[in-house]
């Protein structure tokens, strides 16, 4: 188990290789179906794997700090809640376990971020590489059908797919978003020219996709970029004009071949922009959002601490007549899915860490990696209008917290934390790792 992979230039141990594979990586929608290209499969893995993840962090709970296990024991008081709630009115121990994976997130953001810390990991660069080339290799394979029509596709078995001709899902696309603040950075910090074109790449990825619930999104996130950059004196105001200047001049001439070339191309995406800032349209796709909080929230205010839970899902669905009974109400927002089956108590403990990320950016202390991914987290805000979160997202919510956590204790704000203990006691620091972290000091510094 000493041996070393090396992937991306990043060195693992066979063991932190298959933790970071089996509980990661493999929670990303088109990563998993690469792997294993059956929904009933992939979703089956996704249940059982939640399971052993919150059976793991109860086990390790006394290794977790002093905040960490405050929300883990609110999440555990929730569960036993169910539980008495399930074997009550239903005669079984837990009637839906969709209940347990629409909390799971929260177990996910700590999970990851203890195994970030116990494994002492680096992953940031990884995952932005990671992302470039499981892309391309997805398109590679199964985008031979992408155009810009949006014509539907009809399909035996959606999984990641967005079933019309965009190809892959808002919720994959979105993490797109993470290579693009990435290669931003090391453009904006080095001014090498291979890392615009990346930056460009991924610019184009998420335009040519055209969903609009990425698109603000990663508008947003690159603002809270570079809010914070400047904030932080990793960007000097001079150079942010100078980019803004040279986008501005790229981006016009782009905009003048693309008129020449594709003359309609322009306004049908501004039509489709136009949608962003008009999401209830009758014409448009975000209407049956509108139309779910307007149905649902009246109901929620009916039970609005724990929400309907288990009842949520033995009564009909009050817009469409389409998906299985007892199913659950297919919800398409991320806070609207909390607020009816969890209420406002379950909302306010799965985006918790969210909210505090919030207040983590009006920092002056922090670390690029820490800026790049509060950046990314904070766009899930957004974005969560439109979508439910998928689970690899709250993996890098807790690798975003692990990297605020490496922070000099002086200078940590992180609320109910304990006092640290010498890392070296518990986590013996690997020497690969070491190097990892040296080989990274030393490129910063020149």
């Amino acid at each position: 188990m000493n041996r070393i992979v090396k992937i991306f230039n990043y060195q693992f141990y066979v063991k932190e290789l298959l933790v970071v594979f089996f509980t990661y990586l493999l929670m990303e929608n088109i990563f998993s179906w690469m792997v294993m290209p059956v929904s009933v499969i992939v979703l089956m893995y996704e249940k059982l794997l939640s399971i052993a993840i919150f059976g793991f962090v109860l086990y390790n709970f006394r290794n977790l700090k002093r905040n960490e296990q405050i929300y883990i024991g609110l999440m555990t008081f929730m569960l036993v809640r169910l539980v008495f709630d399930s074997m009550i009115n239903y005669g079984s121990v837990f009637q839906q376990l969709t209940m347990f994976s629409v909390l799971f997130p929260i177990c996910y953001v700590i999970y990851i971020k203890a195994v970030c810390r116990s494994l002492d990991l680096d992953l940031l660069e990884f995952l932005a590489k990671f992302y470039l080339v499981l892309y391309v290799a997805f398109m590679v394979v199964y985008g031979r059908g992408f155009s810009f029509s949006l014509e539907q596709v009809t399909m035996d078995d959606y999984g990641p797919f967005s079933g019309d001709s965009r190809i892959i899902h808002a919720r994959s696309i979105f993490m797109m978003i993470l290579p693009l603040l990435w290669y931003l950075h090391q453009f904006l910090k080095q001014g090498k020219m291979k890392y615009l074109g990346i930056f460009i790449f991924c610019f184009v990825v998420i335009l040519i996709h055209q969903h609009r619930s990425v698109w603000a999104s990663a508008l947003f996130s690159l603002g809270v970029y570079l809010l914070m950059s400047i904030r932080n004196n990793l960007l000097g105001m001079s150079k942010l004009v100078r980019t803004v200047i040279g986008a501005i001049i790229l981006l016009a001439l782009t905009v003048f071949v693309v008129s020449q070339v594709f003359p309609g191309f322009l306004d049908f995406m501004g039509e489709r922009f136009s949608e962003i800032l008009d999401p209830a349209r009758e014409d448009g796709t975000g209407k049956f959002r509108d139309d779910q909080r307007r149905t649902y929230f009246p109901m929620v205010l009916e039970r609005p601490f724990f929400g309907w839970t288990f009842e949520g899902f033995e009564m009909k669905n009050p817009l469409v007549d389409w998906w299985p009974e007892k199913s659950g109400q297919h919800f398409h927002e991320g806070y609207m899915e909390m607020l009816f089956y969890h209420g406002f108590f379950g909302l306010i403990l799965k985006y918790f860490y969210l909210v505090y990320l919030g207040f983590k950016a009006f920092s002056k202390r922090l670390s690029q990696e820490s800026i790049i991914l509060i950046a990314f987290s904070l766009a899930g805000l957004l974005f969560s209008f439109s979508y439910v979160l998928p689970f690899v997202f709250w993996g890098h919510v807790g690798l975003c917290l692990y990297y605020l956590e490496r922070v000099p204790e002086a200078e940590s704000e992180e609320p109910g934390e304990a006092e640290e203990v010498e890392f070296e006691e518990l986590h013996p620091r690997h020497q690969v790792n070491r190097r990892r972290i040296k080989d990274y000091e030393l490129s910063n510094h020149n």
